[in-house]
């Protein structure tokens, strides 16, 4: 996860900054001054370093581990659970399964040696604080966000940052609390102290974003938002907005801190108590109050410090700056064979899913990226090669990824919420926000499964300029399934009926059920059978057995009435033709359905 103890979210020392060594070939080093070579090095861990050991263990070993103990609800029964029942479960998991996980091994340098001999021309060396050194082929950082994001402005020396600061609510008793942030951690802050200080004031530069309303899970999330019932509803409490690089904070002869205006420092030098402050000026300034504590929550930023320029390990986007860059299958763009998990990883789907949270790391470590499913269709459209959670972003190389070929098209299954449905200004408790018609669905606006059909793979050049807020390029054709509050999609009527007509008109087939009578007909009277009928009734080489196709064969003489069979009925059965002689029934008996449902 981290590089330091306040960067991992459990705040567990032990593990932080540990090497996690698959052993894929080799055995444990005999030497300490020889570099010891491995196939796969794990750089942390944390939830998403752990889990990747894990796989690639079950990768080389040929075994899966199946233990019902490693289970979370066994570790706690809490919607929202302790931190330390993470590390709990987290040390269980690495030590039950086998890991093998170096503990107390900080890696404080990472480089390239470059070797013909490599498949990608190049090993990784990791060198540890007490200069053993480790070579792998293959690089997998999993080290989080650890270095404290901070701004830079004068009186950031005052500042207590979230790493460090206390998390004993008594130490804020009656205390004037001024928090620099807007994000959970700032919030999480203040919902920790709440009950105890004087009041609390919130600063920064954006607006609050509510998770709810922008359907992204890294936005402020409702357990932590006490914050915002005392300032609107008891006005104990506020939030401002300015940027803090305008500001300043000095420190007074008391021990307390004031809030003033940046170029009121530049005007020359002062002491703390002759700086000039706003409210000097305006009686009515926000925060002309004096502060006992002012804390820093301002996020986390990837540490590149620890590795080499040799790397080309580089920052993302201007939105996504504080993670390296990577490309759609989470490889580093600067080197071949360096692969970023967990949070670090979150410049792939950033503000687009929950790869950069440990609630996604199950599908980010197992497939890449922001994902969908995706069916493949054959020639005679009777039967799909799914692809579970195959990258949306790497659609154009399905092909060359998975070994399967699109001859025929492809399905790609997404879920979507509404075009205008997410935002920090959307409104998402409006009256009427359900569509509840299926000839609606494109305007459902709660998540709802969304199908693009492809006749032919799209291109690279397609899905790198896809229309502006598509997952995916423009299809062939696209079907909304109107969206369902139990959020299961299985109505007869409302779901599977439009989604049958859609693959129809999209395959150019019937996909219909049928009973045996209708398959029997249609054998008789056309050249081509639907999928249904040739997948069942041709290969059951007669009709389907039914109660009322059992019935006229009783009441015809051609086959026994079961149902009597063992009631101490010594009559003949219809069909009997006298003493040992046997009934007009050839072939095993049809097995009867309990309703004409069972045909489907």
């Amino acid at each position: 996860m981290g590089l330091s103890a306040a960067a991992l979210l459990w705040g567990l020392p032990r593990l932080l900054l540990t090497i996690a060594l698959h052993l894929a070939l080799s055995p444990w080093p005999a030497q300490a001054s020889v570099p010891t070579h491995r196939d796969y090095c794990v750089l942390g861990a944390g939830p998403a370093g752990l889990q990747m050991a894990y796989f690639l263990q079950r990768a080389g070993r040929d075994y899966a581990v199946h233990d019902p103990r490693l289970l979370f609800r066994h570790y706690s029964n809490a919607y929202f659970p302790d931190a330390g029942d993470m590390v709990r479960y987290l040390g269980d998991f690495a030590e039950r399964l086998g890991l093998h996980v170096l503990y107390n091994t900080t890696i404080a340098h990472v480089t390239l040696n470059k070797d013909q001999r490599a498949w990608n021309g190049h090993y990784f060396i990791l060198t540890d604080q007490k200069g053993q050194a480790y070579q792998c082929s293959v690089l997998l950082v999993a080290t989080g966000l650890s270095v404290p994001n901070q701004v830079d402005f004068p009186g950031a020396e005052y500042v207590d940052g979230y790493e460090s600061v206390s998390v004993d609510p008594k130490d804020f008793v009656g205390q004037n609390v001024l928090i620099l942030g807007r994000g959970n951690s700032a919030f999480e802050t203040a919902e920790n102290i709440l009950g105890v200080t004087n009041f609390i004031h919130m600063l920064s530069r954006s607006r609050v974003r509510l998770s709810w309303a922008t359907h992204y899970v890294g936005d402020l999330r409702a357990i932590n938002n006490g914050l915002l019932d005392t300032y609107q509803l008891k006005s104990l409490d506020g939030l401002l907005e300015s940027d803090l690089t305008d500001l300043a904070v000095v420190k007074d002869h008391e021990g307390k801190f004031h809030v003033t205006l940046k170029f009121f420092l530049e005007e020359g030098n002062r002491s703390a108590d002759a700086v000039p402050l706003p409210q000097d000026d305006n009686d009515n300034f926000a925060l002309r109050v004096a502060y006992d504590r002012v804390i820093r929550c301002l996020g986390w930023n990837f540490d590149f410090s620890i590795f080499s320029k040799s790397l080309r390990l580089s920052a993302g986007g201007e939105l996504s700056k504080k993670y390296p860059l990577v490309k759609a299958s989470y490889e580093s763009k600067g080197s071949r064979g360096l692969f970023v998990l967990g949070t670090a990883s979150h410049s792939v789907d950033y503000r687009k899913s929950a790869g950069g949270f440990i609630h996604g790391f199950r599908y980010t470590d197992t497939h890449s990226g922001y994902s969908a499913s995706c069916l493949l269709s054959p020639v005679n459209a009777t039967a799909f090669e799914y692809l579970e959670e195959f990258p949306m972003q790497m659609l154009a190389q399905l092909e060359t990824i998975t070994g399967r070929r699109a001859r025929h098209g492809l399905f790609v299954i997404n879920m979507e919420y509404g075009r205008n449905f997410s935002g920090p200004d959307k409104d998402v408790f409006f009256y009427d926000r359900s569509v509840g018609h299926t000839e609606d669905a494109w305007l459902s606006n709660f998540l709802h499964p969304v199908i693009y059909y492809y006749r032919h793979l799209p291109t690279e050049q397609e899905v790198r300029f896809r229309p502006a807020g598509w997952p995916l390029p423009r299809p062939t054709a696209i079907h909304h399934i109107v969206e369902d509050f139990l959020t299961d999609w299985t109505a007869p009527v409302g779901h599977i009926l439009p989604l049958r007509r859609f693959l129809e008109n999209c395959l150019d087939t019937d996909l219909r059920s049928f009973y045996a009578e209708s398959c029997f007909l249609f054998a008789l009277t056309r050249q081509k059978l639907p999928p249904f009928c040739q997948q069942g009734y041709l290969r059951t080489q007669g009709l389907v057995g039914t109660e009322s196709l059992r019935q006229r064969g009783v009441e015809s003489g051609l086959l026994w009435d079961y149902a009597t069979v063992g009631r101490g009925d010594s009559g003949q059965q219809p069909g009997d033709h006298g003493p040992g002689q046997h009934p007009l029934a050839p072939g095993p008996p049809v097995s009867p359905f309990d309703s004409n449902k069972e045909e489907l």
